[in-house]
């Protein structure tokens, strides 16, 4: 375990993209389906204590086509026209590398900072590989180690891939009940509303400036 060394981890929908929610809202616009209502049936399918549907796709248990049908039959069980094609892939569009944290990572690095990457993905297909593989040493996305958050097991991995004590790693993540298990492993954790507030939470826990000139 390195000595000393601070870390950074952050989550990916949400913090280095645009909010997820605003990507779902599209995709409901565009099928005539009120909004919320995807994740809302999708929550409501999730409940068992393996985390159902949504547990499934997040630990790689799930392949995007399977889900995709589950999810279009629970539209239509709803009362939803048919929702036809790759869901998940256009629910996810709006999804694109976006935001200041791309630049904080970029930073933190460079200053020594060891930075990685801590996501629960829907298929792994919209991940920027060449963009993460510049920014982040350490990659942990749920459906290639078959755990997800909030489960402490992806925890305890992604901290043995850092090599670095908990109290010594930020980590980020859009998502309070993410952050409430890494908390009770000891990390600096940032709920992660807005690049600035974040960016100032960050510059407080590694001690450096993480801005723009």
């Amino acid at each position: 375990m390195s000595d000393g060394q601070l870390g950074l981890l952050l989550d990916y929908g949400g913090v280095l993209t645009p909010p997820v929610e605003r990507s779902f809202a599209v995709f409901e616009a565009e099928h005539g389906i009120p909004p919320g209502r995807t994740f809302e049936l999708l929550v409501a399918a999730s409940r068992d204590p393996g985390g159902g549907l949504i547990g499934a796709i997040e630990r790689g248990e799930l392949t995007v086509d399977d889900f995709d049908g589950h999810l279009r039959q629970l539209l239509y069980d709803a009362g939803h026209d048919p929702v036809d094609g790759a869901l998940v892939a256009r629910m996810f569009a709006g999804l694109q590398p976006a935001g200041a944290l791309w630049d904080v990572a970029r930073r933190a690095r460079a200053a020594g900072v060891r930075v990685g990457l801590l996501s629960n993905s829907w298929g792994t297909e919209m991940y920027p590989r060449d963009l993460l593989d510049a920014h982040f040493e350490v990659q942990v996305i749920s459906g290639e180690v078959g755990l997800r958050k909030p489960e402490p097991a992806i925890y305890e991995l992604a901290l043995a891939r850092m090599g670095l004590a908990a109290s010594s790693i930020a980590f980020v993540d859009d998502l309070g009940g993410n952050l409430r298990v890494a908390d009770r492993f000891g990390m600096r954790t940032v709920l992660h509303v807005d690049d600035d507030t974040t960016i100032a939470a960050l510059e407080d826990h590694l001690g450096m400036p993480l801005r723009g000139d």
